[in-house]
């Protein structure tokens, strides 16, 4: 029988494994396994070494694949989207747990125009607010009311528009006006029907005093300044002293932040009809003149507050009446800013 050439079915790399061939196909124990040709003994050892270098490398080419993969996804993530790598937390939960805050409304319980002389004359802006401020000045009026200027705390609004308006800047030393009516004796004949048979039980706090203030919001049509008329209630809530000192500002007058050490009042002219003073200028100045009987003038001419300008005077005249009792007289000037009051008084003679 002639002798076929034995064909490799398997031949490893030269200085690998060689001899790790297999010569024919076919299974021992075939019809031709009795022949001459039969299958080359395998190196068990080198096949074993060759299956575990191969598991090997996949674990590691799995794994690399992996952290391609991760590597692209955290890419996308954080540079595309900014994922979180922290579960995010609720709307509703955060807004749950943070305090809330509740605002209590102003109250106003009173008749805005109850007891209010000539009504008509004020134009409603918003029925009720409340501010704080510190008070500049406290003046007795004919009709019965108090005339009080409440230099306001920074930040307020009233009713979401400017408490102040320009009147109220130019003729009232930039304070609001508060009116607590019927406090005093009437001496304006068309006021005494409104505060018939009533006094008002609110009590003023003293000049200087930091108050909270309630009432409706209303400008006066006649002087053209804004108020809160009539004035329902006033609480104290620290005395002006007390208060943080405000942080200077570039648009603040050098003047202004001196005057909490530098106010002062001379009152140098005080005669019967006329009295004069020297302040700080910008000071807001009122005068009242305590008569020979000890009667308080209402004299038109002393109702008036005077600004001092740039020269710190201010100045006051009034109507003289031949009949008023002779003898001596006081005049007291009282100036008012930032907060800080300072008064002076001189004598006058009524002859």
């Amino acid at each position: 029988m002639r002798r076929r050439t034995p064909q490799p079915w398997i031949q490893a790399p030269d200085g690998v494994c060689s001899g790790l061939t297999v010569e024919h196909p076919l299974a021992e124990g075939s019809p031709r396994d009795n022949s001459k040709r039969s299958i080359r003994q395998i190196n068990r050892p080198r096949l074993a070494f060759w299956t575990s270098q191969i598991a090997q490398q996949s674990v590691l080419l799995v794994a690399h694949t992996r952290f391609v993969v991760m590597s692209f996804v955290a890419l996308a993530c954080f540079g595309l989207v900014g994922c979180s790598t922290s579960s995010p937390t609720p709307a509703s939960s955060a807004s749950a747990s943070a305090p809330s805050e509740t605002v209590a409304k102003p109250v106003c319980t009173g008749d805005p125009s109850a007891h209010v002389y000539s009504p008509d004359r004020l134009q409603l802006l918003v029925p009720c607010i409340t501010l704080s401020g510190t008070i500049d000045l406290e003046r007795p009026e004919p009709d019965g009311d108090f005339h009080v200027r409440l230099h306001l705390d920074p930040g307020q609004t009233c009713g979401g528009q400017q408490c102040l308006d320009a009147d109220n800047i130019s003729q009232q030393a930039g304070d609001l006006i508060l009116e607590p009516v019927c406090e005093n004796p009437i001496t304006q004949a068309d006021a005494v029907a409104a505060c018939q048979g009533y006094h008002n039980p609110l009590v003023l706090p003293p000049l200087g005093s930091h108050v909270t203030v309630t009432g409706p919001f209303v400008l006066d049509t006649d002087h053209g300044w804004n108020e809160i008329h009539p004035l329902e209630s006033i609480a104290v809530v620290g005395d002006v002293t007390n208060l943080p000192s405000p942080t200077p500002s570039a648009s603040a007058s050098p003047i202004q932040s001196a005057a909490t050490t530098t106010l002062s009042v001379t009152i140098t002219a005080s005669s019967y009809g006329l009295v004069s003073a020297t302040t700080i200028p910008g000071a807001s100045c009122t005068v009242q003149a305590k008569l020979p009987s000890g009667r308080t003038s209402t004299a038109a001419g002393l109702l008036a507050t005077d600004v001092a300008g740039s020269d710190g005077a201010v100045s006051w005249s009034y109507r003289t009446v031949s009949t008023t009792e002779k003898g001596t007289g006081t005049h007291t000037v009282t100036c008012t800013l930032s907060g800080v009051t300072a008064s002076a008084s001189a004598p006058f003679t009524v002859a």
